[in-house]
């Protein structure tokens, strides 16, 4: 790492901790902050930045011309999208993949208008589909314009054996697509890319070693021995679902020297049952209810 990286992992740190008591987990806005603003789009992100989130989460797609894009659907959600003329996606439509759309057909559509009943106070507003690059060139952009602290990002790679040219490209050229953008922003350790996906996370591990990971997991009949076994590699940080997260979950990843960050907790007396664990991390959909 260079005196620049560790430079701004510094200010991220300090500004963490300002803004935070010593022992709360730091807040990831997942989506954004999909309870306040449209998903993955960058009014989110903006406002999550406004709102001082420390790390803000997104999930990546690629287009048919190989676009990255943050989304986390597959294709274009007809509960939270509309068409190019403002009508409805037929329900059950499954022919709107993003993987099958150059990216100017898929910047088209709206993804922000449409209210999201998962989400009944959340703002809609028209927005589109981003390229990741765009999306991180803007919020770095917006937080240096304000001066604030640097933030970070917590981005996924939606890969997945069931969605291998299908959905998406196979893993590897998927993973080298999103990789190639992530890393010609030069984040250093604000960036931390994870998956659910063991195959992925393996080939990153490999082809890129010196990026952060997190293994992404919700299976809760294996073990914690036999979720590690799907890996070459630990990771720096384990992401479970919150369920899942319990003291012996946090003494095995301790042993690991692993980093705790579960998924997606919206409830302010779960985030508390996390904090009185030690989790090191929490990612939400709703910021402000856990900052508090």
């Amino acid at each position: 790492m260079n005196t620049r990286h560790l430079l701004l992992a510094a200010c991220c740190l300090l500004a963490a901790c300002a803004n935070r008591p010593s022992d709360s987990p730091l807040i990831h806005a997942h989506r954004g902050g999909a309870a306040l603003y449209p998903e993955n789009t960058l009014p989110a992100m903006l406002h999550a930045v406004d709102l001082g989130v420390p790390v803000l989460e997104m999930d990546m797609h690629v287009t048919r011309d190989s676009q990255v894009v943050t989304s986390h659907d597959a294709y274009l959600n007809p509960v939270k999208a509309l068409m190019p003329d403002g009508s409805g996606i037929p329900p059950g439509c499954d022919s709107i993949y993003i993987y099958s759309m150059d990216y100017d057909s898929l910047a088209r559509y709206d993804v922000g208008s449409r209210p999201n009943p998962a989400f009944p106070h959340r703002k809609s507003l028209p927005c589109r589909v981003p390229r990741i690059g765009e999306l991180i060139d803007s919020v770095e952009h917006y937080v240096a314009r304000k001066g604030l602290a640097p933030v970070s990002y917590n981005i996924e790679i939606k890969s997945s054996p069931r969605k291998d040219s299908i959905c998406t490209p196979d893993y590897r050229t998927f993973a080298d697509l999103c990789m190639q953008e992530l890393l010609i922003h030069d984040l250093g350790d604000r960036l931390l890319v994870q998956c659910f996906d063991p195959r992925a996370l393996n080939y990153v591990h490999g082809r890129y070693p010196d990026v952060r990971l997190s293994y992404l997991v919700e299976d809760t009949v294996a073990s914690f021995g036999e979720l590690m076994s799907r890996l070459d590699f630990v990771p720096q940080v384990i992401s479970p679902h919150y369920s899942m997260v319990d003291a012996d979950f946090m003494d095995e990843a301790r042993k690991l020297n692993m980093e705790v960050a579960p998924w997606t907790v919206d409830d302010p007396k779960e985030a508390e049952r996390l904090t009185r664990l030690g989790v090191d991390a929490i990612i939400t959909n709703d910021p402000p209810a856990l900052m508090k």
